[in-house]
């Protein structure tokens, strides 16, 4: 483990820099984060690096090239993820601080002053981090604030390339190192080192390669500068912006941070055997197999060449008065494979906390679908707190003070939904019945109010075509 204490501690920081990150990417943690990430992509490990092999006459392994080796990988994993932060983050995120505000020409609109400061890129980024929260255990999100008139900007860090410095007393994110390079060992690498006061660059020099050469390229640099501009000495620096903390921040997948493939991996590689398997045994019919009579006097090689012949060429000659081949073939065990596959896939769901629209017989009504929903709804719960936490630390160093709102993704009966909310019609505003109507969302809601407004007034004019104007004429 690398910790801040550590960096605090070090004499010649930047030695102390080459060796974090050459010790971090030989760690247990790294390897499992790449691991993490081939699953993700659907490159599954331990599919990947299986091989057929058939035991010689001595008992050693070797590969059997007369096996066909297909090699097919689910990417469940990712389905799942996917699922979960889209179920709470598919619609944006609102603030709690949003207001009404009257439009010149009379009309509302609701305002979120807080979503507007975080930019538009905010919501795309949030689904990101929570993606590779949710994949590595942790990911990192770097705001740059945006004081003055730059907007904010947003730079995901995961786990593959960035050593996360934490506290040894409090456990909290002090700093951290991001490092990357197109080829390592061939090309230069470059590197980042982030502190609660500021940030220094690392480069290797032209003409170097590899991570001994690294060498800082700037000194310590504050997050935030002010630019003067005159005419007379053009950009200056006129001051820096007292920045009190890391604008770094954390999101894990939970309380014990742990990542989606630590309970899915053993599933994921048992659905990745069985089915493949599967495939093989239909391609090279591993099912058949023959009974050799008369054949004693063959020697093991002998043998081993009959066998091969029949697996390659499907012609082997042999004395037909003395010895004998007689073929036998099994049914390949169908039912039992696509039963122990409907009972992974079922498990990986359970484990995970996912909804399986499979599970949901078409025309169901809404309780059935709720009831379907009860895990899944457990599970983004406590997701969902991991992100207010994260995102109220990026609004406390914005000087704001709100709670992110979440409207979750789901399938229903909209009929039926539709219903309930008519039945309830009477008793509720406009943009109440318009947020509870399932086909139609959040963003729309403001659109669909001001053209109602918009025909409301039109409707006035033409039954009062005689009224004067605001300008008093008619």
């Amino acid at each position: 483990m690398i910790t801040w204490q550590d960096y605090e501690k070090a004499e010649d920081k930047t030695k102390w820099v080459r060796n974090a990150i050459v010790s971090y990417r030989n760690s247990k943690e790294y390897r499992k984060a790449v691991e993490e990430e081939e699953y993700m992509a659907g490159r599954n490990v331990a599919i990947l690096e299986t091989m057929r092999v058939i035991y010689n006459m001595a008992g050693i392994p070797e590969n059997d090239f007369t096996k066909t080796n297909t090699k097919i990988r689910n990417r469940l994993i990712h389905r799942l993820v996917t699922d979960r932060c889209s179920y709470s983050l598919g619609n944006g995120i609102s603030f709690a601080g949003k207001k009404k505000q009257t439009r010149e020409d009379g009309s509302t609109e609701t305002v979120d002053k807080t979503k507007e400061t975080l930019g538009d890129d905010f919501d795309q980024m949030v689904y990101q981090w929570a993606y590779w929260a949710q994949g590595n255990g942790a990911s990192y999100l770097y705001v740059h604030p945006g004081f003055d008139s730059e907007g904010m900007e947003y730079n995901l860090f995961k786990k593959t390339e960035f050593l996360a410095l934490y506290d040894e007393r409090t456990g909290a994110l002090r700093g951290g190192i991001r490092f990357w390079c197109l080829d390592w060992g061939k090309r230069p690498v470059n590197a980042i080192l982030y502190t609660e006061q500021g940030y220094i660059r690392y480069e290797t020099p032209t003409g170097k390669n590899g991570i001994s050469a690294l060498e800082p390229v700037t000194e310590l640099q504050p997050y935030v500068e002010t630019v003067q501009v005159s005419e007379a000495y053009g950009e200056e620096i006129a001051g820096a912006n007292d920045l009190t903390m890391l604008p770094i921040f954390p999101l894990y997948s939970g309380e014990n941070r742990e990542s989606a493939l630590d309970n899915l991996k053993p599933l994921i590689d048992a659905y990745d055997m069985v089915l493949s398997g599967f495939a093989n045994d239909i391609q090279d019919c591993a099912q058949v197999y023959w009974l050799i009579s008369g054949a004693f006097g063959m020697t093991p090689e002998n043998c081993r060449q009959l066998l091969d012949r029949l697996i390659l060429q499907h012609v082997a000659v042999v004395d037909g008065e003395n010895s004998s081949i007689t073929p036998y073939t099994q049914e390949i065990p169908y039912q039992a494979r696509n039963e122990a596959l409907k009972q992974i896939r079922n498990q990986m769901y359970e484990n995970f906390g996912g909804f399986d629209v499979h599970t949901v017989e078409a025309g169901a009504t809404n309780d059935h679908i709720e009831a379907a929903y009860w895990p899944m709804d457990e599970e983004a719960d406590a997701f969902e707190y991991q992100i207010i936490k994260a995102v109220r630390m990026i609004l406390a160093m914005l000087g704001i003070e709100d709670t992110p709102l979440f409207q979750r993704n789901r399938v229903s009966n909209q009929k039926e939904q539709t219903d309930m909310v008519v039945e309830a019609a009477q008793y509720l505003d406009a943009q109440t019945i318009l947020e509870k109507l399932p086909f139609i969302t959040v963003d729309e809601v403001d659109g669909i109010l001001l053209r109602k407004d918009g025909e409301s007034m039109g409707r006035f004019d033409d039954a009062n075509p005689d009224e004067p104007d605001e300008d008093g004429e008619v």
